[in-house]
């Protein structure tokens, strides 16, 4: 029996264990497909870039020689142009001369007695037609400087290079209200990390990773100096792609872009409930009352907790007073209202100067029973420290007077 037992018993481990190695075995299997399929990529995309590099240099060059040997051409026409004008006149003046000695060898031999007509032409005789100096005359001539040339030939013999891996990777990405809190780091032993001057996060919907042309979609959602963000806005249980890269210091270029990673938030956005009082707006985030003195206004269920950031912005404004707050829940879990001795609230009244445009609440924890509550506003900052169970989700609520306020939550 005991046999038995331990038979059963090691075939249950060995078939774990043989589960746990196949589930290896597949990891390593995507490890060596990623290596292969981005090494085919990036192989794909050297011939592709160095292609489109010959063909745009050789023709620059092209077109440069062609247009060096057209200016030689104009430069050799407009120099011939005043020696050829010359050259004429001398060619005329040797023609006339010519014929001038002609007539005066016919006159010593006695053929011919117009003496008249040859002392006429021989006053025609002077001074001989100004022509340049061969310094004076261009001397066409090419130039171009050896060391350029050497540049040159140095850029394109280390142009571009193979990265094993990009600088900065996505480390983590964690669910939110309507958002995605994605943080990353650099990559292990490289010292540039410090000459990091800017990150630059990026998202496009969808999984990138199983549907490659969505790729084209990416677009920036933060550029700065911060290894964290919070991106919000995002439709609940819906896949979004994220990517980061870095730009050195003393670089214009970016680096190359991190492992793309896939991940959805399941936390629907912060949304106020359905009250009478009310005229909700875009999916329920904005809130207009009604009617003068509405009723209090609440979060659509306990949404608030550990670890969220909640902002409230005042779109309008009637600058009276308002009340904005974080409420327990209490038995019944039925809020009407905000008292004043009731210690299961956290509220904010804007007649202590607290309000311009928006109000954001965050939430950390300190211990088992207690919380600590940041308030941001103006640039500003009123930290307080809360008594309430760290598992305890809270409702948000807001207290506005007449419809000339109109508030939003995000």
């Amino acid at each position: 029996m005991n046999d038995s037992k331990e038979i059963a018993d090691t075939l249950k481990a060995a078939k774990l264990y043989s589960s746990h190695l196949k589930n290896l075995d597949n990891k390593i299997q995507t490890a060596e497909q990623q290596i292969c399929d981005t090494s085919k990529e990036t192989e794909k995309t050297i011939e592709t870039t160095f292609s489109n590099l010959v063909t745009n240099i050789t023709q620059l060059l092209v077109n440069r020689k062609n247009n060096l040997i057209k200016r030689v051409q104009e430069m050799k026409q407009q120099s011939l142009t005043p020696l050829e004008e010359c050259r004429a006149d001398i060619a005329l003046r040797i023609e006339k001369t010519s014929k001038l000695i002609n007539e005066g060898e016919r006159l010593l031999n006695g053929t011919t007695h117009n003496m008249e007509q040859f002392s006429r032409k021989s006053s025609l005789l002077g001074s001989l037609p100004e022509i340049p100096e061969l310094k004076e005359v261009p001397y066409i001539s090419f130039q171009y400087d050896p060391n350029l040339e050497l540049e040159l030939l140095d850029m394109c013999s280390h142009f571009g290079e193979i990265s094993r891996i990009a600088p900065v990777q996505i480390s983590q990405m964690t669910e939110k209200p309507g958002a995605l809190l994605v943080e990353w780091h650099s990559v292990e032993n490289d010292e540039r990390w410090i000459d990091i001057q800017e990150f630059r996060l990026q998202r496009a919907f969808g999984d990138v990773t199983v549907e490659k042309h969505l790729t084209a979609n990416f677009s920036d959602c933060f550029v700065g100096l911060d290894t964290q963000f919070l991106v919000k806005e995002l439709q609940a249980n819906q896949p979004y792609s994220f990517r980061v890269c870095c730009k050195f210091e003393g670089s214009n270029e970016w680096s190359p872009w991190s492992l793309p990673q896939v991940t959805v938030t399941t936390i629907k956005p912060f949304s106020w409930a359905d009250n009478k009082d009310f005229i909700l707006a875009n999916e329920s985030r904005i809130a207009i009352p009604a009617r003068n003195s509405p009723s209090l206004l609440l979060s659509d269920g306990p949404q608030f907790a550990v670890g969220y950031s909640v902002e409230f912005t005042y779109l309008e404004f009637d600058g009276g007073s308002s009340t904005i707050g974080l409420i327990v829940p209490n038995n019944s879990n039925k809020i009407k209202s905000i008292k004043a001795d009731d210690q299961n609230y956290f509220a904010v009244d804007s007649t202590g100067e607290i309000f311009v445009d928006g109000i954001c609440f965050t939430c950390e924890l300190i211990h088992d029973d207690k919380v600590r509550v940041n308030i941001d506003s103006c640039e500003k900052r009123v930290t307080y420290d809360w008594h309430i169970n760290k598992t305890e989700k809270l409702y948000f609520a807001a207290h506005l007077r007449t419809p000339a306020s109109k508030i939003m939550v995000e």
